[in-house]
């Protein structure tokens, strides 16, 4: 029996683009023993998928004594091949120690002086037999897709993974219970547009959020399902008023709902939309929904690393060098992709 184990101490959406590797992992080993390291952010999420025997959670703010509690937990056992693909300390720690026939490892790359720098640049040739180097947001300059460099690092396991190979997440919602439950939803006749703070800095949003909503939802002739979790910004309180006062049915609020109930939605929608909420855009990748992410024009090269190439995926700017755009270019910016 093979032992396989993965660190994803970080996002929902960071663990999501590896599903399909995991998935490929599994399907060549299927009697093989997979651990992932998970952080508390999604960590209940990855104890869902039952492809996965162990969930181990690691937090960076537990102490000294409960670090080294986990630290033993991941090494009580040999692996036949090591993941260390957030680029955390504490994960190439471990697998430094790990008794693992196979060290694969993401190397995040900075500069000092104008000069690339692997920080800690020795060590890593000591602990991986195969790294990929990906550059910090800070540094970056060109579009290095962080799904495609993971995969290439996985396919040394002759996994034969595609960067158009989907995402994989098995919902355990019946199709025919949902639709009869929600019965708002019917399939690709409707757009998710998902808000939270990334809409605060968009011009007028306070204000004529509802508005804006009103016009554009009678350019795309699609009802709009709007999402969003434990907000409390005054532009979404706004919204709630006023939805609550004009009982628009072609405008449907459905706020606070567990990631199963999103990623139905997702996936039966027409479109999402969001300001690059990192969550529902790899969402998309795990059903191959339609997507359209709105960000900063400068921005444009680090959020591109990550676009699922599985699925179709545009870009909508919310700004660009003379500053931000208003609501109205953006939703508008939308309603023509929507519509063509």
């Amino acid at each position: 029996m093979k032992n396989f184990i993965f660190f994803r101490t970080d996002r929902l959406g960071d663990f999501l683009i590896i599903t399909n590797i995991i998935k490929a992992l599994k399907d060549k080993y299927p009697k093989s023993k997979i651990t992932v390291v998970a952080s508390q952010l999604n960590y209940h999420f990855i104890k869902k998928f039952k492809i996965i025997d162990r969930v181990i959670l690691f937090n960076k703010n537990y102490n000294y004594i409960k670090k080294i509690q986990i630290f033993k937990m991941i090494n009580d056992r040999d692996y036949d091949a090591s993941f260390s693909f957030d680029g955390k300390s504490f994960s190439n720690l471990c697998t430094f120690f790990l008794r693992s026939k196979l060290k694969l490892g993401l190397i995040y790359k900075s500069k000092i002086f104008g000069i690339p720098f692997y920080k800690p640049n020795l060590l890593f040739k000591i602990i991986f037999n195969y790294s990929e180097t990906f550059t910090s947001k800070k540094y970056l300059d060109k579009i290095e897709h962080l799904p495609t460099k993971l995969i290439n690092l996985s396919n040394k396991l002759s996994l034969k993974v595609k960067v158009s190979d989907k995402y994989y997440y098995k919902s355990s919602i019946n199709e025919k219970d949902f639709l009869k439950k929600f019965r708002v939803f019917s399939k690709n006749k409707f757009v998710v547009i998902h808000l939270d703070e990334k809409w605060l800095d968009i011009n007028n949003i306070k204000v004529n959020l509802y508005e804006e909503l009103v016009i554009f939802q009678k350019k795309i002739r699609n009802k709009i399902i709007i999402t969003s979790f434990k907000n409390s910004f005054d532009y979404f309180s706004n919204l709630k008023k006023k939805l609550k006062k004009k009982k628009n049915k072609n405008i449907i609020l459905f706020e606070n709902r567990g990631l199963e109930i999103m990623e139905r939605m997702i996936n039966y929608s027409k479109f999402a939309v969001s300001c690059h909420s990192g969550y529902l855009v790899q969402v998309c990748g795990t059903n191959k929904s339609k997507i359209i992410d709105i960000i900063n024009k400068k921005d444009f090269v680090w959020y591109s690393c990550w676009v699922p190439k599985n699925t179709f995926h545009k870009f909508v700017f919310k700004s660009n060098e003379r500053g931000n755009f208003g609501l109205k270019k953006i939703l508008f910016d939308v309603s023509k992709i929507i519509k063509n």
